[in-house]
């Protein structure tokens, strides 16, 4: 009985800690961004939504992309996606740069800062 408890004991501990080091394991750019912190609370729904991104896509008002490769260098993640907007896919190309609760989201418009949303 001990020993069934003792394993069942180390099993939770081991997936505790699996699960912090996946947590850590994520780039700095995963999280809520918005161009001005008043629209962090909007909902998708909105023109003015913040930007939602994951480790491997982004969700932003009718914009819907899935990372394909991501590239790092220093403080840049080099970006190709494919991305749906209004129903139509299209390949879309973009850097993103964090520091610290700013993000510099970069394609062939130029730079826009983004700030971490609370």
């Amino acid at each position: 009985m001990r020993t069934t408890i003792a394993r069942a004991s180390t099993a939770v501990i081991l997936a505790v800690l699996g699960a912090g080091a996946a947590i850590a394991a994520e780039p700095p750019y995963v999280g809520t961004w918005s161009l001005d912190p008043a629209n962090c609370s909007q909902g998708r729904e909105s023109q003015s939504a913040p930007m939602v991104i994951g480790k491997d896509r982004y969700d932003q008002h009718e914009s819907h992309c899935t990372f394909k490769s991501v590239e790092a260098k220093n403080s840049d993640w080099t970006v190709k996606s494919e991305c749906t907007v209004e129903g139509s896919a299209t390949p879309y190309d973009f850097t993103l740069t964090v520091s610290g609760d700013t993000l510099t989201f970069t394609d062939s418009n130029g730079g826009r800062d983004l700030l971490r949303c609370k």
